[in-house]
Order: C-alpha cells, then structure tokens, then sequence
C-alpha cells in the first residue's frame, strides 16, 4: 500500500480547462495524484483532495488568478502562469470527510482502528479479537502487503489518516489467511485460551482446527 504524508504534497493544477468551463453547474473533483473529474465520476480506489459539487463559474471569472482563488482559497493557491499550486494539507480535516464513503478505516490517534467500513472485513476483525489478533495487527498487514494507499497526515506529534484499498475482495482474502496463519501461530505460542467460547466461535468462523 502506497502511503502518503499530506503535509508533503503540492499539487500542481492546469487551470485553463477550468477556465473554459461554461456558466452553468459543474462538478470539480481533485485526486491525490492533481487528476481532475470534471462531471465525471471518480474510481473509488482515488482519495479525493478536492470536491466542489456544484461550481457556477461567476461571468466576471475570467482570469486564472481569480478562479484559482475563488476555487482553492482554503488551500493556500499560487498561481504561476497557467498552473495553480495547491496544499492540500491545508483542508485536511474537510479532505477526512471527503473520502469517508470509499475508505477501509480511520485512524485516529486516540482511538486507533475502532471498526472496518467493510462489512466482512469487520466479521473478520470481530472474531478476530478473539484470537488474540487485534484491529491493529490487521490493519498493519493491509499496509503492508495490500494494494492501495493510506493518506495520512503525520508531523511526528500529531497522526491520523486513512486507507483505501483497490480491490476489497482480494483483501478480503488476504486477510483471512492472514488470520488463520497468525491464530496458528498464537496457538502455537499458548496465546489463545481454547476453553474459551468467543475463541472457539472464532475458530470454527475460520475454518481453524486446534491440535
């Protein structure tokens, strides 16, 4: 998974298929990677840095400075020539909201990996607790050999951020043999309590047989 410390990125944007749009109600949306969807529909794998739902481009808007301001004004614009820099770290929280319906998980400092958005991958983690595996350890597996990208915003003092995966039914995959590999393992190291009735609901969820 590729990830992406927000405070680190510029964007550069062309502005002039902005400038040309006509006066009526258009759809503005910004990937990570400075793509631009206008009235398009964006891959549910892209984090979003940019939404404008609803852009009437103002009659009097017809220089690249003015519009870069009127659309980028919480993200710091610089325009030189016909490209406008943007810190997307500067909208950070509303960027958080932006891509709460494609995300896999939040992680917050505070409160860690509370819950996976997909509702498998939530069973899994569920009943993997049980097991001695945390929210944690599957989160860090998905990082670390799943495709995808994990935005954050890490400053060493402050963390947050989230993952986005590219294909959630190979993940799923991943994940449970992940789990029933690493369960083995606990078992091995006497880490899960077999008598107990959350692990051995976990196990048979698993397919795992306990010698």
């Amino acid at each position: 998974m590729k990830k992406i410390n927000i405070k680190n990125i510029e964007l550069n944007i062309d502005m002039i298929p902005l400038l040309e749009l006509k006066d009526v109600n258009n759809k503005i949306i910004i990937d990570i990677d400075g793509n631009k969807y206008i009235n398009k529909e964006v891959p549910k794998n892209k984090a979003i840095i940019f939404i404008n739902d609803n852009y009437i481009k103002d009659e009097n808007t017809n220089d690249i400075k003015s519009l870069s301001n009127s659309l980028f004004e919480k993200y710091k614009p610089i325009v030189s020539g016909t490209t406008c820099k943007i810190k997307p770290l500067n909208n950070w929280q509303k960027i958080i909201g932006m891509n709460r319906e494609n995300m896999l998980y939040f992680d917050h400092p505070s409160d860690g990996i509370e819950i996976f958005e997909d509702s498998i991958l939530e069973e899994f983690g569920w009943h993997a607790v049980a097991l001695e595996i945390e929210y944690r350890d599957i989160s860090d597996f998905i990082e670390e050999y799943c495709d995808g990208i994990f935005l954050c915003y890490d400053n060493e003092i402050q963390f947050n951020g989230f993952a986005i995966v590219d294909d959630i039914n190979k993940v799923r995959v991943q994940v449970k043999e992940f789990i029933i590999n690493k369960t083995k393992e606990n078992i091995k190291n006497d880490e899960v309590d077999l008598d107990e009735d959350d692990a051995i609901e976990a196990l048979e969820f698993f397919g795992i047989e306990a010698k």
